[in-house]
């Protein structure tokens, strides 16, 4: 079940990048970044599962909690902050007329 909410986040935030691209940019950029977001989160989750599998047991600590699922919350905290500094923009202040 957290595996498949963790699944979930990540069609939101894909979608969210897709959509904040297309705004500010346009219908390649927004294809690049949907792309971009996918290969960040598969080999990001599967250099988490190795890590995963060296550290903890194979198992996992409970049947909701096993080695897929911690590496899939591993990899989401680091994208968090990954796509948190890559997609954060300073917003411009209005502009005063003189």
């Amino acid at each position: 079940m957290i595996a498949a909410f963790i699944f979930y986040l990540h069609i939101i935030g894909g979608v969210f990048a897709f959509t904040k691209s297309y705004c500010e940019h346009k219908l390649t950029d927004a294809f690049m970044t949907l792309a971009f977001v996918a290969i960040i989160f598969s080999a990001g989750w599967t250099i988490a599962g190795f890590i995963v599998r060296f550290f903890f047991p194979i198992g996992g600590f409970a049947r909701w909690l096993d080695g897929d699922t911690i590496s899939l919350i591993i990899v989401t905290l680091l994208e968090a902050v990954l796509y948190t500094a890559y997609f954060r923009t300073t917003r411009n202040s209005p502009a005063t007329s003189a």
